[in-house]
């Protein structure tokens, strides 16, 4: 019986940015490639060419080549040279919700600008996919997604479904389960090398496997490859090779193969695509490079929660400059989200690049904080010297400011608001200081000043000082006369305890009393440690392993607060240098690993800073927590809202691309139970097992790629390459931090975020120089009248902010509802889409956002 369908083939490349080799190596290809690819689309008519959906390529090669801009355009306006909507091709675990959006704002922003936009999502290579992405290609008039990995035919249906998050919104959705290269150009897969062999014995299989996928009638055929230049005859490609098959083979483009799929005949799917069934998705890819997720982590923040919020009041106040800085800054950042990126698989040369982008991304987003802090704080309280501007970026309707310099003319001091009320503080640290010389220059030379004149360098944590969400608020210092200053003072005992927790170090371990539930935690964190014999892709242990797991072996100290209280305790683990030689178990050889512990009681959070002098390589460490009953499943952060993972137990991993483990990736966030919540900063990957809920701290490999590892077998991911950078020799620093009470969901968001954004202390005095970025430049700061203190009025009860889009001239407010009731919107609220186009909405569903424009 004949099965004959309609076959889109498809011309395009992947491009990965950098890889096994650098961004600067692909461009001096790409000057090359991508210069042909304009004389064969000027040649040939009927060629299509796709440039892997991210519209970066574009911008890197006309910035090299700006003669060719006008050239390029045409082709994009005609629709022959298809680019966006990303600015890159990003991970989708390891990143912000608003790194997304700000992704495709400025791919599509760009691909627009050269012509137009491709109207179709493309993930052909990113190691899976969150179940909330239909809602973000809803919020750009996206109608179309394309995936290649994380799809199971046995659990997800065919490979065209109506992909529905749980909001309803609903998109057309493809996958290529066979990756995007049918026919791959090196071996036959060109006109001018065209091998009819090749297609018998690679192409026209993996069809007839795909028709046993799907019913429909089109079929997507992608030819291309990794960095391959273009085949200027593809058209005739495509000829030859349907009049050689049975069925009917068109060159097409991916916006025509959608077009062709009917969306009625469409089965639903809901949820994430994660299953290594048929494409290897990396699971335990979190883990991989953490310090890459950190800078990472650390950059987003910074841009999200305090640089973008505090442009958007600028410009409110018609104080904003440089905003050009900030599509700067999202560019280097977005640079390092490609998948590789920002999963961490690449050589070591091309991971100080990546880390170097984060670093650079978020010191730009410094900077134009310290420049805006400096224009608005010029026109608030001008005769008050000492004054500084917070900034709350973040869901929470106060702001937690932990250890950062505040400069006080006397060793006494009062911190209040505008309204003289006084702000709790803790003092850290301080250092008297003399002030420094005066520089007079006379035709004799220069003349020095000397100041017998001191002030104060103090580092403070300022406890719920007033800042309006969405807002900022002036504070200042005041001289005080002689009173006991707020110290942490240390204290010759064995626990700390608030009204919410008592923490012990005992038979060396940290025990907890809650006082909410009346539960004990005998051991509440631990370490584990593991050899792993994986690469840049995945963990694997050794067959016959055994975790060696540590306590807390000495108690350093314990210092107190009424509004805070430290407790430190310290280890040294001896553990095994390295894998042995022929990878058989663990070397006999041992170093030593210290790590040190401060858990600090704030209120109902229980915040740790963990530092670990990793001298180790090729192993594995992960945090344990007893949470104190069996966890039946775990609810991890996304996009707006969260997913609830439960263990599969897979044990037989026969016909799947890599073992199924159960190690999932989060955001932010996890909650095992109702009343056991974890937060983290870069971290990003979890288990769990009985009562123990586990998170990775980093692994670390010598190789970007290899060869059969007990957890998949086969053939290496990437190239077999050195790397001996990714063992994270030295010192690592790890944030996380646990609340053991019920949580509203809206209540979670809100300590997530007050827990990760440490608001920027912007200080107005003239002691110090080079306190803050830009502080010692020659600007000119106008008098200006600076009435607008926050950006949005009437936020329903129940909302959490996402963040603030402040590109291409325009303030876009994103806000998600987390709960689990619809919230009505202000009638006067101006609603739009993510690219600010109109949009009339009145309510926001639960796990929905909502975008508010302001004027």
């Amino acid at each position: 019986m004949s099965d004959q369908r309609i076959i889109h083939a498809v011309s395009h490349t992947h491009w990965d940015r950098e890889w096994y080799f650098t961004t600067l190596d692909t461009q001096v290809f790409a000057v090359k490639a991508f210069s042909k690819l304009i004389d064969a689309l000027e040649a040939n008519p009927a060629l299509i060419y796709h440039l892997d959906g991210q519209s970066s390529l574009l911008s890197d090669f006309l910035q090299i080549r700006p003669a060719l801009t006008e050239r390029v355009n045409a082709l994009v306006k005609a629709r022959r040279l298809l680019t966006g909507p990303w600015y890159t091709q990003p991970d989708l675990f390891n990143i912000a919700t608003e790194s997304m959006f700000r992704n495709l704002r400025i791919g599509i922003h760009h691909a627009q600008a050269a012509g137009g936009c491709m109207d179709v999502l493309y993930l052909p290579d990113t190691f899976g996919s969150h179940a909330q992405l239909p809602q973000i290609a809803a919020a750009f008039n996206l109608h179309n997604i394309l995936l290649r990995r994380g799809y199971d035919p046995q659990h997800m249906g065919p490979t065209e479904v109506c992909w529905q998050t749980a909001s309803g919104d609903a998109v057309k959705t493809a996958i290529i389960p066979f990756g995007y290269s049918l026919a791959h150009p090196e071996r036959g897969g060109r006109y001018r090398n065209f091998s009819l062999h090749h297609f018998k014995l690679e192409t026209w299989p993996l069809v007839e496997k795909l028709k046993q996928l799907t019913t429909s009638r089109h079929l997507l055929c992608p030819i291309g490859g990794d960095q391959v230049s273009c085949d200027a005859e593809f058209d005739r490609l495509i000829a030859k090779v349907d009049a050689h098959s049975d069925d009917h083979y068109i060159a097409s483009s991916y916006e025509d193969y959608f077009a062709a799929l009917n969306e009625n005949d469409l089965p639903l799917y809901e949820g994430e695509f994660r299953q290594p069934r048929l494409s290897r998705v990396h699971k335990t890819i979190g883990s991989s490079r953490y310090d890459i997720k950190k800078a990472n982590d650390a950059a987003e923040t910074q841009l999200i929660h305090q640089t973008e919020p505090l442009l958007a009041l600028a410009r409110a106040n018609g104080l904003a400059c440089s905003e050009e800085m900030l599509e700067k800054a999202w560019r280097m950042l977005l640079e390092s989200h490609a998948h590789d990126s920002m999963g961490g698989c690449n050589s070591d040369e091309t991971n100080r690049d990546v880390l170097t982008r984060c670093a650079h991304a978020q010191q730009t987003g410094d900077a134009l904080f310290s420049l805006h802090a400096q224009l608005l704080l010029a026109n608030l309280a001008a005769d008050r010297d000492y004054r500084f501007l917070l900034v709350n970026g973040t869901s929470a309707p106060t702001v937690c400011v932990h250890d950062q310099v505040l400069i006080s003319p006397a060793a006494t001091f009062t911190l209040t608001d505008e309204q003289g009320v006084a702000l709790e503080f803790v003092l850290l640290e301080q250092q008297r200081i003399r002030r420094p010389r005066a520089v007079l220059l006379t035709p004799d030379g220069e003349v020095e000043t000397f100041s017998a004149d001191y002030y104060y360098l103090n580092r403070v944590d300022i406890l719920h000082a007033p800042v309006p969400r969405l807002g900022m608020a002036v504070f200042f210092v005041n001289c005080a006369e002689p009173v006991a200053l707020p110290w942490m003072k240390p204290l010759r005992q064995t626990f700390i305890e608030n009204q919410h927790y008592r923490i012990s170090w005992h038979d060396q371990n940290l025990q907890l009393f809650d006082k909410r539930s009346q539960r004990t935690l005998t051991r509440l964190v631990q370490l584990s440690d593991l050899g792993n014999d994986g690469d840049l892709y995945d963990f694997s242990p050794l067959a016959g392993d055994h975790e060696l797991r540590a306590g807390w072996m000495e108690l350093v100290g314990v210092k107190q607060h009424p509004a805070k209280q430290e407790m430190t305790v310290a280890s040294t683990l001896m553990l095994p240098e390295c894998l042995n030689a022929d990878r058989s178990g663990r070397s006999e050889q041992q170093k030593p690993v210290a790590v040190t512990l401060t858990v600090t009681l704030e209120e109902q959070l229980i915040r740790f800073h963990l530092d670990i002098d990793n001298q180790v390589r090729e192993h594995r460490m992960q945090l344990i927590f007893d949470t104190g009953e069996a966890i039946n499943a775990v609810q991890a952060d996304m996009p707006f809202g969260w997913i609830t993972r439960q263990n599969q137990n897979i044990t037989d991993a026969q016909g799947f691309s890599e073992r199924p483990v159960d190690i999932e990736p989060f955001m932010h966030q996890l909650r095992a139970h109702d009343d056991f919540h974890l937060f983290a900063r870069g971290l990003k990957e979890y288990e769990y097992a009985d009562r123990e809920l586990r998170v990775t701290l980093f692994r670390g490999a010598e190789h970007l790629g290899k060869d059969d590892l007990l957890w998949r077998p086969g053939r290496a991911s990437g190239q077999r390459l050195a790397t001996p950078e990714a063992n994270l020799l030295g010192p690592l620093t790890f944030d996380f931090a646990l609340c053991l009470a019920p949580l509203t969901p809206v209540a979670r968001v809100e300590m997530a975020q007050r827990y990760r954004v440490n608001p920027t202390l912007w200080q107005w005095q003239c002691d110090q120089r080079c306190l803050h970025r830009l502080d010692n430049f020659d600007l000119f700061l106008p008098v200006h009248p600076v009435t607008v203190r926050h950006l949005l009025e009437d936020i329903p009860e129940g909302m959490a902010l996402s963040g603030v889009d402040v590109l291409y001239g325009e303030t876009l407010v994103r806000l998600y509802n987390p709960g689990e009731y619809p919230l009505t919107l202000p009638a006067h609220w101006q609603t739009c889409n993510a690219l600010g186009e109109p949009l009339d909405k009145h309510e926001v569903k639960p796990s929905e956002h909502v975008n508010v424009k302001l004027a």
